[in-house]
């Protein structure tokens, strides 16, 4: 068997997913784990690093690292197909923040919708269309009926990503986020109950999906029954504000959405409405500690900062006689899905998948993207559905559904006008601009980017 990480130079991302793969016994014995990259010098740092945790802990298994500059050479026979990929890189990055700022859009981060996250889009779209194009030709029983090689998107914009994928090949792409299950843990810290005393239901759209319901029993009581928690939660903020700090953008929209906690973290979640970024001091009202920073162009400014340190790190760490061991896996979805498929024990995660018929979330649009409960086991992926959205989070979901569904489109139907349509409908830019104004914007990026893009 043969997994594939496409943008394997994506250093943390790399690091977790490749070493999580190494600790599951169903992917120890004939496999081969292909590491890809356009970055040569990255790509090298990180083979030298999984190789030498192979080595290290891992030596009498049939595993191989391989690592490959060629990405079809990477995907031949691959079964799976892991992508974290940014074209562009921060050049790009750089102009998707400050180009927008010009016309009053304030962005922390600019990848999800918005000026920032639809351009992101724009540039990932012939990398993905190739990735797929690769996997059809020379994937995984390329050539015969039967199981076709799967691809796990972790880049970003999540939702359009994976629904742009699945559009050109149906049922060939799960997307794959870590808000969900960091979310979950926030939730539990504020309960203060144990994991096993701990369960929810979330559903919504990628970095706005809802945690509808939070459970919490006594493990110690054998006829304990599942209660509410979310009154634990509230008591905990109320008796400790300190605990919300770096979460007040969510916790207000907590308390004024019905009650429900969202998946984003405050930094991201401002970008993606309209109530906020606007207000003249919102960062003095909403802002938290070092963590929760929230000013504009704050994560591409601390991507600036941390340039190098990282790969400084990882050179430290093979120059080690032994890298340290980890016990259990990082809790990225990807390698526990692979297991499921491979072992047919299945696996539960929030997984981004196409709302087919709207039978998914029966109240969003059909043949959206969205974050569900799915289960994996040997015939692949099982989506819940039947999921019906309380008005409020069905509104705010869909307000950014539309923008996602402009953009897409105006990929697949290289139509220059649907990405403009795509950042007019975005919450956060229709609030401080007018029309003409987004008109202007988008052309500049158009003319700033052109060399990233598709011909439109």
């Amino acid at each position: 068997m043969k997994i594939t990480f496409i943008g394997a130079g994506s250093l943390v991302f790399g690091k977790n997913l490749l070493t999580d793969l190494l600790l599951f016994p169903s992917l120890q014995e004939d496999t081969i784990i292909c590491l890809e990259d356009i970055h040569a010098e990255r790509l090298e740092l990180m083979f030298r690093y999984i190789k030498k945790f192979k080595e290290d802990y891992f030596d009498d298994k049939n595993i191989t690292i391989e690592k490959t500059t060629n990405q079809r050479k990477a995907i031949q026979d691959a079964k799976y197909i892991i992508d974290s990929i940014h074209v562009g890189g921060l050049d790009a990055f750089k102009l998707d923040v400050e180009i927008p700022f010009k016309y009053g859009v304030n962005q922390t981060v600019g990848d999800t919708i918005g000026p920032g996250g639809v351009f992101r889009f724009l540039r990932a779209t012939n990398a993905l269309k190739s990735i797929l194009q690769d996997m059809q030709e020379v994937g995984h029983n390329a050539d015969n009926d039967g199981i076709k090689p799967f691809l796990f998107n972790y880049a970003n914009p999540m939702a359009m990503n994976t629904w742009y994928c699945n559009s050109i090949v149906p049922d060939s792409t799960v997307g794959l986020c870590h808000g969900v299950q960091g979310t979950a843990e926030i939730l539990r810290n504020w309960a203060g109950v144990k994991r096993e005393e701990f369960s929810f239901f979330c559903a919504g759209i990628n970095h706005m999906a809802w945690f509808l319901e939070v459970w919490y029993k006594d493990s110690a009581d054998p006829n304990a029954k599942w209660q509410d928690a979310y009154p634990l939660i509230y008591k905990a903020l109320e008796e400790n504000p300190n605990r919300g700090e770096n979460e007040k953008v969510r916790i207000d929209m907590m308390k004024a959405a019905g009650g429900y906690f969202m998946t984003e973290e405050s930094r991201h979640l401002s970008e993606y409405l309209p109530y906020y970024r606007k207000i003249p001091d919102f960062v003095t009202k909403f802002q938290g500690n070092t963590s929760g920073m929230i000013e504009q162009a704050a994560d591409y400014l601390n991507q600036v900062k941390l340039q190098g340190k990282f790969e400084k790190r990882l050179i430290r760490a093979i120059k080690r006689q032994k890298l340290p061991y980890k016990k259990v896996p990082t809790g990225e979805y990807a390698p526990f899905i692979i297991n499921a498929m491979e072992t047919n024990v299945p696996f539960r995660f929030n997984g981004n998948v196409m709302n087919k018929e709207s039978g998914l979330i029966t109240n969003l649009p059909k043949g959206c993207c969205v974050e569900v409960p799915v289960f994996a086991d040997n015939h692949g992926l099982h989506p819940q559905g039947g999921i019906v959205l309380p008005t409020i989070c069905q509104a705010l979901c869909s307000s950014n559904i539309m923008v996602q569904k402009a953009a897409v489109e105006g990929v697949l139907e290289k139509n220059r006008e649907k990405i403009y349509h795509a950042i007019l409908l975005d919450p956060n830019t229709a609030s401080v601009c007018s029309t003409t104004q987004i008109y202007d914007m988008v052309e500049e990026m158009f003319e700033a980017e052109e060399k990233w893009i598709p011909k439109f």
